[in-house]
């Protein structure tokens, strides 16, 4: 009888201690085919949908333009030293399907460009900053300083992954957030894009009606007193 009853008490921790949710990729792009505008990105989309027209804006809400030389990347042709920042919104929205999304960081390469769209050849001033709105609602800020000054000489990479940390930013089913993204720069002309959007987080079941964990327990229980009964019998 002890055997059965360790069984299936083990069966119910079993049940009642798994977490209907999985880390994965929530959002991701490497932009393919994203060339001179971004009316059209192809995303991965998990328990989350997107836009799929990216609108690059200055400071006066004026739309920018890709460079269309710089193929499977979201390169802004617009100088942000000239110019000023330009800053683009992707409003994510989490399934009402879901209890919520608990989002871990999100990561990006960044790229510099020169004039023409292409890579720059010597490092260039550049700072990508990350803020989400909930509603009007600022929820979280945080800025990375990529490249700092204008520095030539061999062996420059014009390319750097960053990652920002979102420190457990939870989604509730049904909601959405706005993040935004902004490239700012001072000191000698560049232009900045990025490239391989990734956000991953953990994505949380609804609880489950018809098979719960502690209603199985007491039945579980309930059972074991009917056994036992009989058994004294």
């Amino acid at each position: 009888m002890f055997k059965k009853f360790f069984q299936a008490t083990l069966a119910v921790v079993t049940l009642s201690s798994a977490l209907p949710a999985s880390a994965a990729v929530i959002l991701s792009s490497d932009f393919t085919g994203t060339s001179g505008d971004a009316s059209n990105v192809t995303w991965t989309e998990n328990d989350v949908s997107v836009t799929n027209t990216l609108d690059p804006q200055d400071s006066s809400l004026n739309s920018l333009d890709l460079f269309s030389n710089s193929t499977d990347m979201f390169a802004v042709d617009h100088n942000i030293h000239n110019s000023g920042d330009w800053f683009v919104d992707i409003v994510v929205s989490a399934s009402s399907l879901i209890q919520d999304i608990v989002f871990d960081t999100l990561s990006l390469d960044v790229s510099i460009f020169n004039n023409s769209g292409n890579l720059q050849t010597a490092q260039r001033d550049l700072s990508f900053s990350l803020e989400i709105f909930d509603g009007l609602t600022s929820v979280f800020s945080d800025t990375i300083d990529v490249f700092n000054g204008n520095v030539s000489g061999a062996g420059f990479v014009p390319t750097e992954n960053i990652e920002f940390d979102l420190l457990g930013l939870i989604l509730d089913g049904g909601d959405d957030y706005t993040f935004r993204l902004t490239a700012s720069g001072t000191g000698g002309g560049n232009n900045a894009g990025f490239d391989n959007f990734l956000l991953s987080g953990t994505s949380t079941a609804l609880p489950s009606v018809s098979v719960s964990a502690p209603g199985s327990l007491v039945m579980l229980v309930m059972s074991l007193l009917m056994l036992a009964f009989r058994t004294r019998k």
